[in-house]
């Protein structure tokens, strides 16, 4: 957010100025379909929705769809990123401030709850705000009632909250992460997006759709893909999910050479960003593949396997694997981990 009343330009307002809308989603697999299907259902409503999806399957794009599908299409469509938020900034960030409540606080500023009225307020990421942090929200997300920062006075916005998350926020709240009672508030209608790996019909569509996207943006002919693109496409694991794949599309196209992808442009099959699979154990004798054994692959999968771990804190992940956290970052780069 700015100190403008204005949310700062984000993705989802360019998924807006698309207007994006359940018909525009790839959802060919039938898995994607009942996603669709589902979310329909809860577009019509006024209930919350809880999203539910790894990360770049589309969580975004999704409330986008449900805001732009709702009674609440013509109001305004704001979305905050919960990770996104300094513990010391989150109160101004959602509920606003007023002029001389805090060093530097020169004017009024709406958070994004008041800033929504009227139409839908998306809170991504949900699951990654601290204990503090979900009592601070509790009542907003209830009654639609907050004060701004430094203020008096009680203001209500009449909103529809959608949320969502990469983390299974019933184990959360078992595991004492996450609040019982925001965590009812939060769930009262959910959707869960499959990862692309358990909807390959839609793998081929999407890829499509972003090399369009890049003839559009950047003047590209490309027509298509071969045939051993295709299948390379179709047995790739995807991590990162759709966000990957549009990464993968977009880099293979500034680097073609002719007006098809090959599996060359796409560069699946490099050690560097092939998809993990079963780690190789040193009992389980001479492997399939010998590059699955290369110290590159072995050390890719390891540092995957540990940001998994730090649920993508590089920080702690570079204090656990015992390296510079600019040494991680060269080797995310280098291995072309989606962090």
């Amino acid at each position: 957010m700015t100190s403008d009343d204005a949310p700062t330009p984000s993705i989802t307002q360019i998924y807006r100025d698309r207007s994006v809308t359940f018909d525009r989603l790839v959802a060919e697999d039938d898995a994607m379909t009942e996603v669709v299907r589902q979310a329909e259902r809860a577009a019509r409503s006024d209930a919350s929705v809880l999203i539910v999806g790894e990360t770049g399957t589309g969580k975004t794009l999704l409330a986008q769809a449900i805001h732009n599908t709702s009674p609440r299409a013509a109001k305004p469509f704001v979305a905050a990123n919960c990770a996104a938020f300094a513990e010391s900034l989150l109160e101004s960030e959602l509920f606003g401030h007023e002029k001389g409540a805090f060093t530097g606080a020169e004017r009024v500023k709406k958070g994004v709850f008041e800033l929504a009225d009227g139409g839908t307020l998306f809170l991504d990421e949900i699951g990654e705000l601290s204990k503090n942090a979900q009592a601070k929200i509790l009542r907003a997300v209830e009654y639609k009632e907050f004060e701004r920062l430094g203020g008096e006075e009680t203001l209500r916005s009449d909103i529809r909250i959608l949320f969502a998350t990469n983390r299974d926020l019933a184990e959360a709240v078992r595991n004492d992460e996450f609040r019982e009672d925001l965590f009812y508030r939060v769930n009262e209608f959910k959707v869960e997006i499959p990862p692309l790996r358990q909807r390959k019909r839609d793998i081929l569509p999407l890829a499509l759709r972003y090399l369009q996207e890049c003839n559009a943006t950047f003047g590209y002919h490309l027509t298509g893909f071969t045939p051993e693109a295709e299948r390379a496409l179709l047995s790739f694991d995807w991590p990162g999910n759709a966000r990957r794949l549009r990464s993968i599309v977009k880099r293979a196209c500034a680097l073609a050479d002719g007006d098809v992808l090959t599996v060359e442009d796409l560069d699946l099959t490099a050690p560097s960003v092939r998809a993990p699979t079963k780690a190789p154990e040193a009992s389980a004798g001479a492997p399939e593949n010998l590059e699955d054994w290369s110290l590159a692959t072995v050390e890719r999968r390891h540092i995957e396997r540990v940001l998994e771990h730090t649920k993508g804190n590089k920080s702690e992940a570079a204090r656990v694997l015992g390296i510079a956290r600019t040494t991680l970052d060269r080797k995310i780069a280098t291995y072309g981990i989606d962090a």
